[in-house]
């Protein structure tokens, strides 16, 4: 957006300086989202002391979460931080108030984490408790897969789109991800080789910390944990096998999100 602002092409800047540091006409930049800027007028209205009253000590106040649950319909809630996960996505004994059982959680979008149900019921929506798990709360995305979906069959299809949306200006991304998103979909498919999985995991670590942003670093972080949380679907689709029930696309992409104002609530 900076390099777009200044005359230049919209396309990421290889990393440091950051625009903090160097941005919008090559002065220091500061680039905050709305809901930061809300919350500051929030705090210079009421106080800290107001915006301290919920969170924790480290991490205080609240934050807007989309949370994705097997409704298939996206709500707009905003949560304390501390939050535990299961208010906002279901029950935490994998159940959801939707009377459908939850096989796993998805942290912080498509450049987030896959957690595990149940092993994950306990964990609330601050950084300190999801970053025990190798997790970040991220811009507040939060989605529960339902039991009776692949999610093996949901990361392939999601990274596939994260692949596409490349700005094509350096190899890790612009090569690396596309070949990411190819052996993904082969192991989500009936059989796959037995070395696609080892070139998965190699390109991933050839990948890592070398984009000019965090695009390939968040959609391998997405890859590897769906390789860890799926790993037994790994093996039926190895077999020729899925467990699914309900083949139908249940995470979105932008080619089917909501697009009347009532879906959103």
């Amino acid at each position: 957006m900076t390099n777009r602002l200044s005359g230049g092409p919209a396309l990421p800047t290889f990393q440091p300086p950051r625009v903090s540091e160097r941005g919008l006409g090559g002065a220091p930049t500061l680039v905050q989202n709305v809901e930061t800027l809300a919350h500051l007028a929030l705090i210079a209205r009421y106080g800290p002391r107001w915006f301290r009253a919920i969170g924790t000590s480290d991490e205080p106040g609240s934050m807007l979460t989309t949370v994705y649950r097997p409704d298939a319909r996206a709500h707009i809630r905003e949560a304390a931080i501390s939050t535990p996960l299961s208010a906002l996505l279901g029950a935490g004994d994998g159940a959801s108030d939707e009377n459908q059982t939850v096989q796993a959680w998805l942290v912080g979008g498509y450049h987030g984490t896959w957690l595990p149900m149940p092993g994950a019921a306990g964990i609330t929506l601050d950084n300190a408790s999801l970053g025990r798990f190798g997790a970040a709360a991220g811009a507040g995305v939060l989605a529960a897969l339902p039991s009776d979906r692949c999610g093996l069959t949901e990361a392939a299809r999601v990274t596939g789109y994260l692949a596409a949306e490349s700005a094509g200006q350096c190899g890790p991304c612009l090569n690396g991800l596309p070949r990411i998103a190819a052996a993904l979909a082969e192991l989500a498919g009936s059989g796959h080789r037995r070395q696609t999985l080892a070139d998965l995991e190699r390109w991933s670590g050839l990948v890592t910390g070398r984009g000019a942003c965090n695009h390939p670093d968040g959609t391998v972080r997405f890859v590897r944990s769906a390789l860890t949380v799926f790993a037994p679907e790994i093996r039926r689709h190895a077999r020729g096998q899925c467990s699914a029930t309900d083949r139908t696309p249940y995470l979105p992409l932008p080619d089917r999100m909501p697009t009347r104002e009532e879906d959103w609530t």
